[in-house]
Parts: structure tokens; sequence; C-alpha cells
């Protein structure tokens, strides 16, 4: 996902706020949510030899705090189509061992390092930005290695019921080509996808509930880097004016969270084991 000189107001409106809020990796998920799925893929390789790849890594800030909670024996490579997020993970992260960045698409990395034991892949507030997420699914499995780990946290629809109305407006709302399922439905897409040992688990939309945001970043922090940056732009977004900024931005986040109830934060796991092998 390019998160810069993006068509995207919700990933816009993200940008801005992780400028004028001072956080580096801004999910739907908790903190609390993120540090688990690193402690499970943590968990689940610490016996193997291999790369992590972190699909659409940003500025890095998650890659690294993945990195450091690998064993010796894995390392972590972020993958983002931006080149800007690209050059400031790598300027930012660039001499830490065991960490590197690439700057490109998972299938350009793929033709450029089909010889990689790839052991795990992590997705995070990616995948409803891809075209064609079975694709992203399938194209996973078949380059990690035997007994592979694959996480895939996404934003997601609660119910099927959604109306098509309702998901044209979301997307219109967003302003770009993000398309959303429900977890039920990406659960079958990663099933036909050859992954086996799949669990699932729904949250609400994190970043919409006050009380857990208040949790991961304290008010006295979050009014600092307001009144420090609220009169800036990250660099990408100069082009606009501040009325369009504050405009776009609040329309998108208002919409979010006056049906917040309808959105929600899922987390897919799957397994690549022996019998998958093609």
């Amino acid at each position: 996902m390019d998160k810069h000189n993006s068509t995207c107001e919700l990933v816009n409106s993200y940008e801005i706020l992780e400028h004028i809020m001072g956080i580096e990796g801004l999910h739907p998920h908790s903190l609390t949510t993120i540090n688990n799925l690193f402690n499970a893929i943590s968990k689940h390789t610490k016996d193997q030899t291999g790369v992590i790849l972190d699909i659409g890594c940003g500025s890095g800030s998650g890659t690294h705090k993945l990195a450091k909670k690998l064993s010796e024996n894995v390392s972590v490579i972020g993958i983002d189509i931006s080149e800007s997020s690209f050059n400031k993970a790598k300027s930012n992260y660039s001499e830490i061992d065991g960490l590197s960045f690439y700057h490109g698409t998972l299938e350009a990395f793929q033709k450029e390092n089909s010889e990689m034991n790839i052991i795990g892949i992590i997705a995070i507030s990616v995948s409803m930005f891809f075209p064609n997420t079975i694709d992203f699914y399938r194209t996973s499995e078949e380059i990690l290695s035997e007994n592979g780990i694959f996480i895939d946290a996404p934003f997601v629809f609660k119910f099927s019921s959604v109306s098509e109305k309702f998901k044209l407006k979301t997307y219109s709302r967003c302003g770009c080509n993000m398309k959303m399922e429900t977890t039920e439905h990406l659960k079958n897409n990663l099933q036909e996808s050859g992954f086996t040992n799949i669990t699932t688990e729904e949250k609400e939309f994190e970043l919409m509930n006050l009380k857990t945001l208040s949790k991961d970043y304290t008010i006295r922090q979050l009014l600092s880097n307001f009144r420090r940056k609220i009169f800036t732009l990250p660099v990408p977004l100069e082009g606009h004016t501040s009325w369009y900024i504050l405009r776009r931005t609040l329309n998108t986040f208002t919409f979010f969270m006056r049906n917040r109830g309808k959105f929600g934060a899922a987390i897919i796991i799957g397994i690549k084991t022996v019998s998958n092998n093609k």
C-alpha cells in the first residue's frame, strides 16, 4: 500500500493523524493486539531459521519492534511500494542487524528472491487495499516454506448483511480502491489458498475506542505532539490546503466513528503444512 501521495482519503487521514499525534504505525488494532501478533509469529518461528516478511511496513517502526522479538536465526524484511516510506524506514533502521527493507511489491520480491527461506508473512491494516485478497493469500502460500506462518490483520465488515449501498458509501468516503470483506469470507479465502490450522478472531475497531487509545498513548503525550505539529503537514501532503486536510480528515473519521458498529478489525492466522505442497 502506498501511504504517500495517495488518492485514498482514509490513508491520507491516517498519515495526518500519525504526524500530528506523533505516532508511527497507527492501526485499527490496539498496541496490545499488535504486540500479541508479534509474539505469536516469534513463538512459531523460534526454533526455525529463515526470513519473515512484513507487508506494507510503512516507516518501519513496527517492523523494528517485530525484529527485536525474533530469535537470532530469524531476520525480517519490511516491504512497501511507497518510495518515501522505504527511504524513511531504511534511514531509521538500516544499521540494525537482522532487519532490512525492500521497495516494491510482494510479487516482485518473490521473483528476485525465489530461493529465500520465507518462514513467516505478516500484514497489518494492508490487505484491504490490494486489488484481490485471495491472490495475495495464494502468493503468500506459494512463497512460504513448509510450516510457515501467515498473519493478516485487516479492517472488516462485521456483518455479511451489510448492504452493497453501504459498502459503496464506505469506499466512496475513503476515496480509494479499498475493498473490505467479513472475517468469515477472508477465512474461506485462506482455506481456498491452501492454508490449514486456520484461526480467526474479530475485535472491535479499537482505534475508535477512546478508552483503548488513551491506554496506548497518554493524553499528555498526544496533546504535546498536537501543539508542536498541528501547523505543519507531512511532506507528501504539503500540496493540499490546510482546509482540505482538516475537512477530509474530520469527514472520514466522523463517518467511521458514527458507523463503528458495522466495522471490525480481524486477525486471521494460517499455517502452511506439509500437505499443502504443490
